[in-house]
């Protein structure tokens, strides 16, 4: 699978169930966090998601050592673990 079809599998997910619609400032690099488009709690849905999609494991590691702000940081992680 490649990185854009783990970045647009991502990017419907969480704007599907967020509730985002068709808010312009939302973009795949755009940092979720900062224009408050999910909080903490929102972050470990969409890591279960990754989780259990992909067949992956998002370590505390993981988390601490690559950033996942955005959509594309988060399926950049991903892609690495699905090589």
């Amino acid at each position: 699978m490649s990185l854009q079809e783990i970045i647009d599998i991502l990017y419907q997910f969480v704007r599907e169930k967020f509730d985002i619609g068709d808010d312009p400032e939302y973009t795949a690099e755009v940092n979720l966090f900062d224009y408050g488009f999910i909080d903490s709690m929102e972050a470990m849905e969409i890591i279960s998601y990754v989780e259990e999609r992909f067949q992956v494991e998002i370590t505390q590691k993981d988390i601490v050592l690559y950033p996942m702000n955005s959509v594309a940081e988060i399926a950049a992680v991903v892609s690495g673990k699905l090589r």
